[in-house]
């Protein structure tokens, strides 16, 4: 333990022994051990000041003001927390009354900012109800606030920069070709500065109410580009995965042309039954195409390739007689 520790520690007995001396008389203890700190000069800077008007703090903590306007008669926080050190009881009491007080104050400083007034609007300014689906909570210097979206979106629109005149041609060249939205997006993507330029720009608003009037046309048309592309896709897939694109897509149109014609081999045909009649398909390419269709050492020629060019006999017919006639009896 140094020496240092040593003096402070005597400094506090010696403190406590001229307080005991004294508490014998009228005044109340913590008054008199109040007394002794204020009353002595020259003190180390580790030893506490005490609080010579403790009563007075009190008193005016009790009254409601918050702990830095009950210091203010000349006692400092340094003192008021090493009164609490020495008197617990007290420094209870007096911070539930601290805690009180700020409590209150901060109700008081939110009622002057007009918080309280805010929280019971049910609509802004212009008139928009401030419902859930209309409001932007955000903090601001440690509170909360409610914002209109609807204001927060009129604000937008009516300012902030318009797209350069090039920007602005191109736009228009879009949507005169009945370009969709995702295309305008790329050549402007700030969708606020787009309608702000159709508020304040008439020619240009002129342009968008005809391609805002072809959007359901356009989704359609998008839409069943999806839906063929996804019935191709599931087309390709069933193919074979060695063969030429070139083959496959010949297969493929040899699908759609049944398709049109509602028949295949004499018998109702429909997209939805090209999953089983893939074979059929692919036999009936291979039986029309012999040397286009397959011919190398990793693709050999199909069994319904024919014979001869000129010939109806297929290859899995000749193998079908040489397999019957070399059969035992």
């Amino acid at each position: 333990m140094d020496r240092h520790h040593l003096n402070e520690k005597g400094l506090a007995m010696n403190i406590q022994q001229q307080t005991s001396a004294q508490c014998a008389s009228a005044a109340p203890c913590e008054q008199l051990l109040s007394n002794v700190y204020a009353s002595r000069r020259g003190r180390s800077p580790s030893e506490p000041k005490g609080m010579a008007n403790a009563d007075t703090v009190m008193q005016r903590l009790e009254s409601g003001l918050p702990l830095k306007d009950a210091l203010m008669p000349g006692a400092s926080y340094e003192g008021y927390h090493s009164h609490c050190k020495l008197f617990p009881e007290r420094a209870a009491r007096a911070k539930a009354l601290v805690e009180r007080n700020a409590e209150a104050g901060k109700k008081r400083k939110l009622e002057k900012l007009g918080v309280f007034r805010r929280r019971a609007m049910t609509h802004c300014a212009r008139g928009h109800e401030l419902s859930a689906d209309n409001i932007r909570v955000r903090r601001y210097r440690g509170y909360t606030q409610r914002q209109c979206k609807k204001c927060e979106h009129m604000r937008q629109m009516e300012t902030g920069p318009l797209p350069s005149p090039q920007k602005l041609a191109e736009l228009t060249d879009a949507m005169k070709r009945g370009r969709n939205l995702a295309a305008i997006k790329k050549i402007l993507p700030d969708t606020t500065a787009f309608y702000r330029t159709v508020r304040k720009v008439p020619e240009f608003a002129k342009v968008h109410h005809v391609w805002a009037s072809g959007a359901k046309t356009r989704a359609g048309a998008a839409n069943k580009r999806t839906v063929q592309q996804k019935r191709y896709n599931e087309i390709m897939s069933l193919l074979p995965p060695r063969m030429p694109l070139k083959i496959k897509i010949q297969i493929i149109g040899a699908i759609y042309e049944a398709h049109a014609m509602r028949r295949y081999r004499g018998k109702p045909f429909g997209i939805t039954k090209a999953k089983a009649n893939i074979k059929q398909f692919i036999a009936d390419y291979n039986r029309e195409n012999p040397s286009k269709a397959y011919g190398d050492i990793k693709t050999p020629w199909s069994l319904d390739a024919p014979v001869y060019d000129d010939g109806a006999t297929t290859l899995a017919d000749r193998a079908t007689r040489s397999i019957w006639d070399k059969a035992p009896m």
